[in-house]
């Protein structure tokens, strides 16, 4: 019974992010009796599926056609139908017009129930019904709460250009996560500096429901993005990984140093002025070379070169 609970919660957060991908995060329930009949069901029973309406249209079945009619009130007023060559009138079921949306002030509650957090039971929309604000959730192993935001829709164009403006206009001051509701395989590739996008199907535990583990939150914002390419940095910019080792630093000034070099490199900038690279670090006056900057350790060097004032990362 366990096991199928779980494919059960599976299905029903595939579903979830599914609709979610709509521009209303809305489905018919013509399109859930044929296609999630129990996990739509489930839903509906959890009050993260509402009822919103009716569709106007449905599509033909005694005409053997895909093409969606309309639909008129019948001759007695007490119902809906089309009028059919072949069948005459086709009398269709209230029940199979609805539409449902995904109520958001029910579902995200519901997954973020495990998360300490301030605004877990009302997130605050930054774009409505896109993007959410849930406050500095406090995580497994970090001493220091964590920013987290809420959002859906990141493979629309028209979002994530959205989405880019909000984190210009709120930059955080530490690594912030972003769950999104938005499956992995269609988020975009783009690095945010100081933001790991976490798809919600990843940090789920199953055997709690619909709730994001903090635990498995917690190890995603340290682990390194693996996006295939040569070099990668953990959001908080505690880890970066070059060429598959790992390289660890816990310093505020250490980490402000190898985030911009990170940085240059994804744009394309070949070197840097260390005097820049210092200076954004805050390493004081005293502090010249990128091996003062280190001193106490030299692993640094076999990814950074230093050279005549100059510095870049060597992958």
């Amino acid at each position: 019974m366990t096991r199928s609970l779980r494919r059960s919660d599976q299905e029903a957060l595939a579903l979830i992010c599914a609709i979610a991908q709509t521009r209303e995060a809305r489905i018919t329930a013509a399109a859930m009796s044929s296609h999630h009949p129990v996990v739509g069901a489930q839903l509906r029973t959890l009050g993260v599926l509402t009822r919103v309406g009716d569709e106007a249209v449905a599509t033909s079945m005694a005409d053997h056609d895909d093409v969606p009619v309309a639909l008129a009130r019948s001759s007695d007023g007490r119902g809906f139908g089309y009028f059919s060559p072949q069948a005459g009138w086709v009398s269709r079921s209230p029940d199979e017009q609805a539409v449902f949306t995904l109520s958001f002030d029910s579902l995200l509650p519901k997954l973020l129930d495990g998360l300490d957090c301030p605004l877990a039971s009302r997130p605050v929309p930054l774009l409505p019904g896109l993007l959410w604000e849930v406050g500095a959730a406090r995580l497994p192993a970090r001493s220091a709460r964590v920013p987290v935001w809420v959002g859906r829709r990141f493979s629309d164009p028209v979002m994530w250009a959205a989405f880019l403006e909000q984190i210009k206009q709120r930059p955080s001051p530490c690594a912030r996560i972003v769950l999104s509701l938005t499956p992995a395989a269609k988020l975009p590739k783009d690095y945010l500096s100081g933001h790991e996008i976490v798809a919600v199907q990843s940090v789920v535990d199953l055997s709690h429901g619909l709730r994001i583990d903090p635990q498995i939150l917690s190890a995603r914002l340290s682990h390194r993005r693996d996006d295939g390419q040569p070099v990668s940095l953990a959001a908080d910019g505690a880890s970066i990984t070059v060429r598959g080792k790992a390289y660890t630093f816990t310093g505020t000034k250490h980490r402000a140093i190898i985030r911009y070099l990170f940085e240059a490199w994804q744009k394309g900038e070949r070197e840097c002025l260390t005097a820049a690279v210092l200076e954004a670090a805050d390493s004081g006056d005293q502090v010249r070379t990128l091996g003062k900057a280190f001193k106490g350790r030299t692993d640094w060097r076999e990814f950074i070169k230093e050279e005549r004032g100059r510095c870049w990362l060597d992958v």
